[in-house]
């Protein structure tokens, strides 16, 4: 009897009883990894992504370029990230988030360096911005920190991959006024570029705690055990509040679904307008009489707004369905880039600006969680990987299809109205834009 209390008294057993008692046996390591993500995020993305907006329009006026010529390269990032996603999910698969953030950068401190001491004609530039830098951008985009999140959460997946993805904004919020001040203290745009470098270093240390699945440390996602849900039927797991199918779908049965086909329309256009905006705003609001400090002002209040409205938008995302809160944002969205286009006060473009960063932001947030929420949590690497190529060649035509606009026609007003238009369509997209039924389960039914 005494043997038996004293083995009843082990760490093991004492572990078992917790664990049976539906009690985390550690810390759970998720949030850990959230708040890794929000910091590299903020680094990387905010001092490199965003700083484009700040340090390119330097660039330009610097070195005499025609903007049409000089956007080529962000096009071209943005083709090359695109086709650079199948790998991006293959080293995910074989070698985890960790390693193929830690490569992605490795290649985007190697690409921002080799700008800052080799370029001095437009071919550099695009060739380094356009290929090395759209390599990096795949390899330590979002895909990463997506499937980290999608890994270790499931109730609170939209939420979480909100506040992960709002550091990303308010990186860039911070970079538009340090950068602007950095350039005009040391009278180089390369001077830019080092800050960024810095802010990727940062970045780089932070990765080496990245843990890239639960089970690599024992812990369960939600950190909730399933045989302890068993052991006590009094501590339910949490259940999602939205649709989660209940199967993980193959790529071809994907795309034949309806529903893949409005997810497209709206992924590109909330990309392309933001792309378009942080690549020619600073450019646009200038040719309409706005200074250079007004412009800052108004693109870090975009930029502030794309930051502020992932966290809500994630967090109604996990309670009401993606189907019309997308088609409200997407509603918002149209009228303040239509109210970007006409107005003219700074009252008003402030107010577009920020209304349309909400908006641009609440997508980064919602558009992973609808995929995998449609299509299954273990399927959501391999299903981008395809989307990814498909998308961003169409997402790369704004950046240099607006330059080249502007030059043929003085003005960036058929981009507005290229733009207004994929935002309706995308507003009707949303609307009709319901859960996909698996053929299996149909057939079952």
């Amino acid at each position: 009897m005494a043997q038996e209390k004293a083995l009843a008294a082990t760490p093991a057993n004492e572990e078992e009883r917790r664990l049976s008692d539906g009690n985390p046996v550690s810390k759970f390591y998720g949030w850990n990894n959230a708040a890794l993500l929000f910091f590299i995020q903020f680094a990387a993305s905010g001092f490199v992504y965003f700083a484009y907006a700040a340090i390119f329009p330097a660039m330009v006026e610097d070195m005499n370029w025609n903007r049409g010529d000089a956007s080529i390269a962000h096009s071209l990032s943005f083709l090359i990230l695109g086709l650079s996603y199948p790998v991006t999910a293959w080293m995910i698969g074989k070698r985890g988030v960790r390693f193929t953030l830690t490569t992605g950068l490795v290649l985007m401190l190697a690409s921002l360096l080799m700008t800052v001491f080799f370029v001095t004609k437009i071919w550099h530039w695009t060739l380094i911005w356009g290929l090395f830098m759209g390599m990096a951008n795949a390899l330590a985009g979002p895909l990463c920190g997506q499937t980290v999140v999608i890994n270790w959460f499931s109730a609170k997946r939209a939420t979480v991959l909100g506040i992960i993805l709002t550091g990303n904004a308010l990186g860039g919020f911070f970079a538009q006024p340090i950068l602007i001040r950095v350039m005009e203290l040391f009278g180089s745009w390369q001077s830019g570029w080092l800050v960024s470098a810095a802010a990727v270093v940062g970045a780089l240390l932070l990765t080496q705690f990245i843990v890239n699945r639960p089970g690599d440390i024992g812990q369960h996602p939600d950190n909730f055990d399933p045989l302890a849900t068993r052991a006590d039927t009094h501590k339910p797991a949490p259940k999602p509040r939205t649709y989660r199918s209940d199967r993980n779908w193959t790529v071809r049965e994907v795309f034949r679904t309806r529903a893949v086909y409005f997810i497209m329309t709206i992924s590109v256009t909330y990309l392309g307008i933001g792309t378009f905006l942080l690549t020619h705003g600073s450019l646009y609001l200038s040719d309409i009489g706005i200074s250079k400090i007004q412009t800052a002002s108004i693109v870090s209040v975009f930029i502030i707004g794309s930051g502020l409205g992932r966290i809500p938008a994630g967090w109604l995302g996990d309670r009401f369905e993606l189907r019309w809160l997308m088609a409200a944002m997407m509603a918002a969205m149209l009228a303040s880039f239509i109210m970007l286009w006409t107005l003219t006060s700074l009252v008003g473009l402030g107010f577009a600006a920020f209304l349309l960063g909400l908006c641009y932001g609440g997508f980064f947030a919602l558009s992973p969680a609808l995929t995998s929420n449609f299509f299954g949590q273990e399927s959501f690497a391999k299903i981008n990987s395809v989307f990814a190529p498909l998308l961003l060649p169409f997402v790369a035509t704004a950046p240099a299809g607006a330059g080249y606009i502007f030059d043929i026609y003085g003005s960036y007003d058929l981009a507005f109205l290229i733009g207004s238009i994929l935002l309706g369509l995308s507003l009707i997209s949303a609307i009709c834009l319901t859960p996909p039924q698996h053929k299996a389960a149909s057939e079952g039914a």
